[in-house]
């Protein structure tokens, strides 16, 4: 009977069993943490660009430079998520992964339609 996996088990369990069995496997296992590694680099830099590109062009704090911005956002950031880089972060991962993915983002992303419509009208 074959294993299946998703998310997480995919990404650090199956697929490193996998590449432990190429000829080779030390360089892959490199590569792939180098894979894994931008991948979140990039998805960490495109999100916070758009929080910090609104929060500048709303003029929330309109004396502070963005840099300054980017800064608080990235420490804010690195708080955060050391919620997941202890004993229980995987728990925790979770509660986030069930709770804030799936329905709670469909209303936000629901009302936000409803917002840019009523500000900009409907043609």
């Amino acid at each position: 009977m074959a294993a299946t996996a998703s998310g997480t088990g995919l990404a650090f369990i199956i697929f490193t069993e996998a590449i432990n069995q190429f000829p080779g496997a030390q360089i892959w296992a490199v590569l792939f943490f180098l894979m894994l590694f931008t991948l979140g680099i990039d998805s960490q830099f495109g999100t916070l660009e758009g929080v910090t590109t609104s929060i500048v062009d709303m003029k929330i704090f309109p004396n502070m430079r963005k840099e300054v911005i980017t800064g608080i956002l990235c420490l804010l950031c690195c708080v955060i998520s050391m919620s997941f880089a202890h004993g229980a972060g995987n728990y925790v991962f979770i509660l986030f992964d069930s709770f804030s993915g799936n329905f709670p983002l469909l209303i936000i992303a629901f009302f936000e339609c409803i917002a840019v419509s009523y500000i900009y009208g409907l043609k």
